[in-house]
């Protein structure tokens, strides 16, 4: 055997030269750079602005940018009713800082955001180099996997998409929960930048909230030392605050919720979801005139509790269609390898060139994604739940279940699962570490 295939088959991650470390550290920034470039070609992003971005966010910056409110005018996503509270601030908030830095040039922003948060993952995977056991063959592969995935690259290059953040944002999270939580140095440049992690996914994500309480509990249990738990735990409470008064400020309630979740319900869990899900888009409820009232709607809030009550009725008038859709959303996220909710009817999984690359990768993904979920589950029911390993086990299946609820509640498309991946090749490689070290 050759020292160079040598050194690939049987060298653990850790004991990387610090030279190997730095080129590998280069090539993932220029991963990103790449990823940054091919989007910017993809989308045409040259000259726009970033009013112009979809998924309500460029309403939502026109209107701030237009009044000087976080108030998304009458008539724009409902007939007769203004939205503040529907779209977590960060994003736009974010946008409009590098606007007044850089001026309103897409192609600029994009590229100054992707540099950002690539930085993430370029610290997560360079942390997950530094410290893992894990042959480096092993690292490569299943790291090579995730950032080759089609859909997952192009998700986390995306400027107008939560997850073109919360992606980038668990990984190095997670990187600092399973491999550099033991190395010996500080602790308070740790609890810190996990804890910043965990506010600024209560910014991006509606469904983040019940992980982010979570993650300083596991993190306790884990290490059976509360201060640093305590500390993550009021991080986060803080951030919850900081957020319900915000929501107070500007859409007249003090709360953590959104005022679409009732409207994402209804269109989860209504008599026309069944006949589009999962292969179309259940925005097309919207477009088709299918989420309307019956009724004047006061505001906001009276938006949400209508359309929530209406999924309510439905759920409760059809238990079995209910149960159908469940099963449909779990399939979506933990079973499906073909492209999901596609924007227009009539359009099959296979028409488009992104949708035949991604099916391979999603294959690949489904195992790597049973596999962790089986070495996880056999970890707690053949180890003590005091162990390390049953501690990260539980960590990781806890994220899969907390994240997921809000998907098979409500609906989950491809781009909702590509959080979960990189999490899932992590812990694959913490496994492996452990496995290494126990030897």
């Amino acid at each position: 055997m050759s020292a160079a295939l040598k050194t690939l088959v049987c060298t653990p991650a850790c004991n990387l030269s610090i030279t190997t470390r730095r080129w590998l550290t280069v090539a993932l920034l220029g991963y990103v750079l790449l990823g940054a470039a091919a989007m910017d070609r993809w989308q045409h992003r040259s000259g726009q602005s970033i009013r112009d971005l979809g998924f309500g966010y460029g309403v939502l910056i026109s209107a701030i940018e237009d009044t000087g409110e976080y108030r998304v005018p009458e008539g724009v996503h409902y007939p007769g009713v203004a939205f503040s509270a529907h779209r977590l601030p960060f994003i736009p908030f974010f946008l409009m800082a590098l606007k007044d830095a850089l001026g309103d040039d897409l192609r600029w922003i994009a590229l100054a955001k992707c540099l950002l948060f690539g930085g993430l993952l370029v610290a997560g995977v360079t942390t997950v180099l530094r410290t893992a056991r894990a042959p480096l063959w092993a690292v490569l592969l299943l790291l090579g996997v995730v950032l080759t995935m089609p859909r997952w690259a192009l998700n986390v290059f995306e400027v107008g998409l939560e997850e073109g953040y919360n992606i980038t944002v668990l990984a190095l999270l997670f990187a600092l929960l399973w491999f550099d939580d033991a190395t010996g140095r500080a602790r308070l440049g740790w609890v810190l930048a996990v804890g910043s992690l965990l506010v600024l996914l209560l910014f991006l994500k509606s469904s983040m909230v019940y992980w982010c309480l979570a993650a300083p509990v596991l993190v306790g249990l884990r290490r059976r030392d509360w201060r640093e738990a305590v500390v993550l735990l009021m991080l986060v409470f803080t951030g919850l605050y900081a957020l319900a008064a915000f929501n107070e400020r500007n859409s007249g309630r003090f709360t953590i919720g959104s005022s679409w979740e009732g409207w994402n319900l209804s269109k989860g869990n209504s008599e026309h979801s069944l006949g589009l899900y999962p292969p179309y888009s259940l925005d097309l409820l919207d477009y088709e005139g299918k989420v309307t009232a019956d009724r004047p709607l006061a505001d906001e809030w009276d938006h949400n509790t209508y359309f929530k009550t209406q999924a309510i009725a439905f759920i409760r008038a059809h238990p079995g269609e209910f149960l159908e859709l469940a099963v449909r959303k779990a399939w979506i996220f933990y079973g499906e390898v073909r492209a999901s909710g596609l924007p227009t009817r009539g359009e099959s999984r296979y028409a488009r060139p992104e949708y035949l690359l991604q099916i391979p990768w999603m294959v690949a993904f489904r195992v790597m994604l049973w596999a962790a979920i089986g070495l996880a589950l056999q970890t707690l029911w053949r180890q003590s739940w005091r162990s390390d390993a049953a501690m990260v086990a539980l960590t990781y299946l806890a994220f899969l279940a907390l994240y997921s609820a809000f998907h098979v509640i409500g609906f989950a498309y491809e781009r909702h699962v590509m959080p979960v991946v990189m999490p899932t090749a992590l812990y694959l490689l913490w496994r492996w570490s452990a496995r290494l070290q126990s030897l």
